[in-house]
């Protein structure tokens, strides 16, 4: 083969082969939590959030350093009058006997020596804001978690009932080779298989949906056939309520928040109140500036240095409507925190209930599908086929997806339980 075609051959499959064997992949629950998380726009959203954070508590740090500035001006001036330069200029003032070149240089810095506690609280705000950026990192960390884990179990649900209908309708074509029957009988075997394939077509239908859903929460590209790997099944859970509830508010992204932004409040107030208080400096300059005067040999070089302390009274109008502004939003943020307290709890009781209701029920209908099949299957052997073997293994079949069903509401109530108490149950 000729060197370019076999470049070519090389380009043209090797992105296939990859791709198909990508499309073999399989994945776990573990996994599939992984992969939404990290290629979840919200979440990489969140993550910037935090460095934002990170970044204005070192602004607010700086705030206790001097601030220093170094400036430079040179001017070609001829005077009759004189003039004054302006702020961006340097703000200085030229004689009338300056001549041709006019230079200065200066050094200035600024200390703040008290600042009636504004810069400590700066400092606090921003370590605060950057705790409840993590908290809100987490909590759409939670979210996410919580879909992926649902969309696992649709996937894997949905699975579990295309197996189960191949399964029963391979049972009733096997059932039917033996199974004479007369022209009202055929009518009814014809309803029932179309039954059958009506229900494995549904099936397939949405195991397809939900195939498509866990593609997207992935972000993965239409191309790509991911498979799921885990067992579809109970998963009992012990843990008290009232251990979920205490969990809950330990543990739960929103109360920490909240938490937060009650600290925030505080310090808010704390700040509005700082602003009746004065501010002290203390400021030190140096400048050089020299210019060629008018008379003959009068070039003029000076260096002057300055050191100041100054205070400042702040006289504000509005310094109580703020601070009753503060306090105002402080008891709203309160109010809210014992809302959320409220819905957490009904959040809580409600998905536990449903555990409760799920397990149970799961269980019992497992208990009655498998004695109710063993009942067929040995009246299967011990009894001439007829059609009504057929009516009884249509019956089981339905049964059956009530099971999974059961099921499959007994898991979603589990990770409801977990993202209500923002933590994972124990297996």
């Amino acid at each position: 083969m000729p060197k370019k075609l076999r470049a070519l051959f090389i380009v043209l499959v090797f992105p296939v082969s990859v791709l198909a064997q990508r499309a073999q992949d399989t994945l776990t629950l573990d996994e599939v939590i992984r992969l939404a998380v990290k290629n979840n726009p919200a979440v990489l959203a969140a993550e910037q959030g935090i460095i934002i954070a990170r970044q204005r508590v070192h602004e607010a740090r700086f705030l206790n350093l001097p601030q220093i500035s170094l400036s430079g001006t040179f001017s070609r001036v001829n005077l009759e009058y004189p003039t004054v330069l302006g702020p961006e200029l340097g703000d200085r003032y030229l004689a009338s006997d300056v001549n041709d070149n006019f230079y200065t240089l200066r050094a200035v810095a600024l200390q703040p020596l008290y600042t009636g506690g504004r810069n400590t609280s700066a400092i606090r705000l921003a370590k605060t804001a950057h705790n409840q950026a993590k908290v809100d990192y987490e909590a759409v960390k939670n979210d996410i978690s919580f879909n992926a884990k649902k969309t696992f179990y649709a996937v894997l649900y949905n699975k579990e009932l295309t197996n189960r209908a191949v399964r029963c309708l391979a049972r009733s074509e096997a059932l039917l080779a033996g199974l004479k029957k007369d022209s009202f009988e055929s009518i009814e075997v014809e309803l029932a298989l179309a039954g059958l394939r009506s229900q494995l077509e549904f099936s397939k239908k949405d195991l397809e949906s939900a195939t498509a859903d866990l593609l997207r929460l992935l972000n993965r590209e239409p191309g790509y056939q991911a498979g799921v790997v885990g067992a579809f099944m109970l998963q009992p859970v012990k843990e008290d309520i009232r251990k979920s509830l205490v969990t809950a508010m330990e543990s739960r992204s929103e109360m920490k928040s909240e938490i937060y932004k009650a600290q925030m409040d505080d310090i808010a107030v704390s700040m509005a109140m700082f602003r009746r208080y004065p501010n002290v400096y203390f400021g030190a300059s140096y400048d050089v500036i020299g210019y060629q005067a008018a008379l003959p040999g009068g070039a003029v070089k000076s260096n002057n240095w300055m050191a100041s302390v100054a205070i400042h009274f702040p006289l504000s109008y509005d310094i109580w409507t703020q601070v009753l502004q503060r306090k105002a939003q402080q008891r709203q943020g309160d109010l809210k925190r014992l809302e959320l307290q409220d819905n957490i709890r009904f959040e809580i009781t409600g998905a536990y209930t449903d555990l409760e209701f799920w397990q149970k029920e799961a269980k019992s209908r497992d208990e009655l599908f498998e004695r109710l099949n063993s009942e067929y299957e040995a009246a299967l052997r011990n009894n001439k086929v007829s059609i009504s073997a057929l009516r009884s293994l249509c019956t089981l079949c339905g049964f059956e997806r009530n099971y999974l069903e059961s099921v499959h509401n007994q898991l979603l109530a589990r990770i409801k339980l977990e993202w209500a108490q923002g933590r994972d149950l124990d297996k």
